[in-house]
């Protein structure tokens, strides 16, 4: 054995030992069994990593390791049962050998893969529309806390957009762009058959089985009035048919640090930067006798400039933390029962104060087949979390005070206002002194009786309900920047619950006939209920430090609200897919929808879709063809409508309340709110043409998708302003029509597969153009609400910025009423004013494209993988940027960019303290970045090693997340530009982790 076989297995086995203490599940070896060895290779001799070897009949077996070798105990008369994706499955008998070499033909697995569609399962190859799938085990190997993040990049035509980087914030998922103008652009989320729009973040990615995106009409019109924004359908580790036990371990801790901390004038102790800053802006400012002005520096400043005492305040303030994940999962059965259980842990502590979010979650699955034509199952899924939201401005006033300030009084303590000039508070002192925190309850239950009369033929009712609860609690303490030292405490107090009930019922029937006809066909009648339910309190002046738990103490009640409402919906769906001679297939599907949202007589619709496939490798003029492997276009057309956005209430009259005084007290009014109900409302439409294409060639070596999609939603909500005349100020209305068209592609290729060694890369590219067509139905634009004819939804409008005044523009300049070092604008008219009329659309938030990138190799037992995403165009308007680049307050800190002087002309920031007009136009940021994501090294402990410590399989990992970010952006990062300063403010974080892989 060479040398480096000897260090890896030496080190392989430090890693494990510790654990053959805790390892006591030895597998039986079967009676009259032998040891065998063997290797697995494809027709050209290249090892087939990771092949499945199982002892036919039995739930023994291994996965081929990284050289195609595997060691297994099997009966002397037995048979192997040899399977990987990609390959023709090979059953080889032993016939008493104990060494065994199995070549695996290629075959057209990949298209025999199963994924949901919704109501049921398709082969891949029997798909017609656009529908990504992505692994549980994919997504466990991202490592993000919140597993919706791990779509980005991974699923063309998927974007997620953060609302920051603190731990438990909130996310969205874009599906094909934006296609309404007033309502949510969010998918519809389907659980293990539970339709919601509560999201995923609850969910952890070990005990996701496979999720599924569908994007085009023709596939999320089995959804009907709830598809048009696609739909997401996760389908969480159930029971599974496979006798004996077997327990698995997946977890890791880790360690976040910040990076990429926006650079500030004066930090990493340069404070004579800042010293310099404030001279130069209060010379130009007031002059130079401002100098002398006590209030230009205090004397404990002064003394601190003396001694060259700086503080760096974002640094001081943030603290590297901790990120767990701990999951354990069970699984086994018997011939009539199946069970899995899982428990995961996970605790993310953020870098300000008590920023944290920690979930514990319960997976249980069970399925019983009382007799060979019924089968009684359950899913459950329950999580219970807990985020600390943190301080709303403590992390803004770290940005704003310079460093010749002190967070410290003369005896060590916090001082509360540590800058007496300004009215920022101490942001260590503002942590401790305003607390929010979400608690928040998720149940997911599923229960389903099947029976089979006949084979193909399933008749299944599921009843299911879904639970979502969350308790928001906020406390500004006295000493905190909102009540500045002298008011007494506020609190505020928010409970949201929502239950959905379903009750479907399944008709499904697939049989092949002849082995030419193939038919899968779904019938479903649904019924579900949705309930919500909630309340808010507002108090201020309490007298206790009591947080939010006895806001009735309090003398002043601000707001007191509660709302209730239900919704419910009744639908029935038809699915049919017809394969003929596995070259032509079919797809014909529509539901028809009736929900309570809307008025009777618009009520119901009808959703249809229909779409075909042609598996042109089955021709015969491509079946010789032998580069050739998977050659199929796809056409699709579908419609679907989005209901769930629709306010429960938006056909109803509405009255408002007003308070009034009446004698001694107040009593409350009731009349006519200033919008108008609409009983001829109905749910926005989208209709969508798809063309796709899945090829593989070169023995699947370079395989992939692209799709391009015209997707156009019409009848928009839109509220049309009236004049207050007619008794009431505005009304909805379905006008309106929005476009989507974009190109989607995705290559999977294996670029080199030699002995020991093996490098495999998946690639994504989305690409999406988005316009309003029209609004109110003539052809003009709403400048009032920045709407567009032809343009994105969300453009930025505003004045251009052409540069920087230069010193040889100073008579142009003084035109305008700027000198050298002033912002250029331009002067779209040409007038010589900058005003409104000059406003001119600059761009929109979409991006250009998208690109994710993953790069795995493995050598021997170790494997590497590289996850790269890029994010190219798009413009925002930026609050930090704006905040930190244009604002010239004479105490407040400031971003560390090369303002312009006489003798460093650049053209983007302006003079220090040149009183500029339309500074609005500095916080215009270009969202082009590139980042990589992940970087995980694994090594896996050798089967035999494995086996001695009781274990079937065993994998370490290094991983490193966030390490390189390639942008132009001045803040912390470019993925969440344009989020609130004011209480959502967050640093980057890059992440160190360790972690276990183990199968017992």
């Amino acid at each position: 054995m060479k040398l480096h076989n000897h260090i890896a297995t030496l080190l392989g086995t430090a890693l494990f030992a510790a654990l053959a203490l805790g390892g006591q599940a030895l597998h039986a070896r079967p009676a009259e069994s032998l040891p065998v060895k063997g290797i697995v290779k494809d027709s050209s001799g290249a090892p087939v990593i990771g092949a499945t070897v199982i002892v036919k009949g039995t739930t023994t077996g291994t996965a081929a390791g990284t050289d195609g070798g595997f060691q297994l105990n099997v009966p002397a008369t037995g048979t192997l049962t040899v399977s990987s994706i990609g390959y023709q499955t090979a059953d080889i008998p032993v016939g008493g050998r104990t060494f065994l070499e199995i070549t695996l033909e290629q075959s057209d697995n990949m298209l025999e893969a199963v994924v949901a569609v919704g109501y049921g399962t398709l082969a891949k190859k029997d798909i017609t529309g656009s529908v990504a799938s992505i692994s549980g085990n994919d997504l466990l190997k991202a490592m993000d806390p919140n597993v919706t993040e791990s779509l980005n990049g991974r699923i063309g035509g998927v974007l997620i957009t953060k609302s920051s980087n603190r731990p438990g914030a909130g996310m969205n998922i874009e599906i094909r762009g934006k296609s309404s103008l007033t309502g949510s652009n969010d998918p519809l989320y389907v659980v293990d058959g539970v339709p919601s729009y509560n999201g995923i973040s609850y969910l952890n990615a070990a005990d996701i089985e496979s999720l599924e995106v569908l994007k085009d009409a023709s596939s999320t019109a089995i959804y009907g009035s709830r598809g048009a924004n696609g739909v997401v359908i996760v389908t969480t580790k159930g029971a599974n048919r496979k006798e004996g036990f077997t327990v698995d371990y997946n977890g890791y801790v880790g360690v976040k640090v910040a990076t990429d901390i926006p650079d500030m004038i004066g930090n990493k102790g340069n404070g004579m930067e800042y010293f310099d800053y404030r001279t130069l802006l209060w010379k130009r400012k007031y002059g130079e006798g401002s100098l002398s002005r006590p209030d230009f520096l205090t004397d404990k400043e002064k003394m601190r400039i003396r001694n060259g005492e700086f503080y760096d305040w974002l640094r001081e303030l943030s603290s590297s933390s901790l990120v767990t994940e701990h999951n354990i999962t069970g699984s086994g059965g018997t011939e009539k029962t199946s069970y899995t259980m899982g428990l995961g842990y996970q605790l993310n502590d953020g870098f300000i104060g008590k920023e944290s979010y920690e979930r514990y979650t319960v997976n249980i699955g069970l399925e019983h087949r009382i007799s060979k034509k019924f089968t009684l199952g359950i899913r459950n899924y329950i999580a219970v979390s807990k985020t600390d939201h943190g301080s709303n401005d403590a992390l803004l006033n770290a940005y704003l005070i310079p460093p010749i300030v002190s967070p410290y009084d003369t005896d060590g303590s916090y001082l509360f206002n540590c800058q007496p000039n300004s009215s920022k508070v101490n942001p260590f002192v503002q942590v401790e002194n305003n607390i929010r925190e979400t608690e928040a309850f998720f149940a997911n239950v599923v229960g389903f009786l099947e029976y089979k009369p006949v084979d193909g033929l399933s008749i299944k009712t599921q009843a299911a309900m879904q639970y979502n609860s969350s308790l928001y609690g906020e406390w500004v303490g006295t000493m905190t920047q909102q009540n500045s030292g002298v008011n007494a405490p506020s609190a505020s107090r928010n409970e949201d619950r929502s239950q959905t009930m379903v009750w479907d019922n399944i008709v499904s029937y697939n049989k092949t006939f002849n082995d030419i006809h193939r038919i899968n066909a779904t019938a479903v009648f649904s019924m579900q209920q949705d309930t919500y339910k909630g309340s808010a309190a507002n108090v201020e002046n309490i007298p206790y430090e009591s947080l939010w738990h006895a806001i009735g103490t309090a003398e002043d009640i601000k707001n007191l609200s509660s709302y209730y409402y239900e919704t419910k919906m009744m639908s029935a769906v038809l699915r049919l897919n017809y394969s003929f001679k596995d070259k032509y297939v079919v797809t014909l599907t529509g539901r028809y929808d009736g929900t309570s949202r809307l008025a009777k007589g618009n009520r119901w619709g009808f959703m249809p879709s229909a779409a075909v496939a042609w598996q042109m490798k089955n021709e015969k003029f491509l079946k010789e063809v032998e580069w050739i492997d998977n050659l199929r276009p796809r056409l699709s057309y579908g419609k679907s409508g989005k209901e769930g956005h629709l306010r429960h209430d938006i056909t109803w009259q509405r009255l408002d309340q007003s308070r009034y005084s009446f004698g001694d007290k107040g009593v409350n009014g009731f009349g006519l709110g200033g919008s108008r109900a609409d009983k001829d409302l109905r749910w926005e439409m989208s209709s969508e043409l798809n063309f796709g294409l899945d090829f593989g060639f070169f023995g699947n070596r370079l395989a992939g998708t692209v799709e391009l999609y015209d997707k156009q939603t019409k009848d928009l909500i839109l509220n049309r302003k009236v004049s207050s005349l007619n008794g009431y100020e505005e009304f909805s209305q379905n006008i309106g029509r929005v476009q989507n068209r974009g190109v989607e592609v995705t290559l999977n290729t294996v670029n080199v597969n030699k002995k020991g060694f093996r490098w495999t890369t998946d690639l994504t590219f989305s690409l999406n153009r988005n316009a309003i067509k029209d609004l109110w139905g003539d052809k003009k634009d709403d400048l009032a609400n920045r709407w567009f004819i032809g343009q994105p939804i969300g453009v930025y409008y505003d004045l251009k910025q052409l540069g920087i005044w230069q010193q040889d523009e100073a008579e142009q300049a003084a035109k305008y009423g700027a000198s050298p070092g002033h912002i250029k604008i331009w002067d779209k008219d040409d007038n010589g004013t900058i005003d409104e009329n000059d406003f001119t659309i600059l761009g929109s938030r979409n991006p250009d494209y998208t690109i994710g990138m993953t790069n795995t190799f493995y050598y021997k037992n170790f494997d590497l993988s590289i996850f790269i995403y890029s994010k190219i165009g798009g413009l925002y308007n930026d609050e930090f940027q704006y905040m930190f680049t244009a604002w010239d307050n004479e105490h407040w800190n400031k971003l560390d960019v090369p303002y312009w002087t006489p003798e460093n002309r650049n053209d983007k920031w302006p003079a220090v303290g040149a009183q500029s007009y339309n500074t609005q136009v500095l916080g215009q940021v270009k969202g082009t970045f590139l980042k990589i994501k992940h970087i995980t090294l694994g090594y896996t402990l050798p089967e035999a090693f494995a086996k001695k410590l009781r274990m079937r399989s065993a994998r370490a990992f290094l991983s490193v997340q966030n390490p390189f970010t390639f942008s132009d952006y001045l803040g912390s990062d470019p993925e969440i530009i344009g989020e609130n300063v004011y209480s959502q403010m967050s640093l980057y974080p890059m992440t160190f982790s360790f972690g276990l892989n183990l199968k017992f």
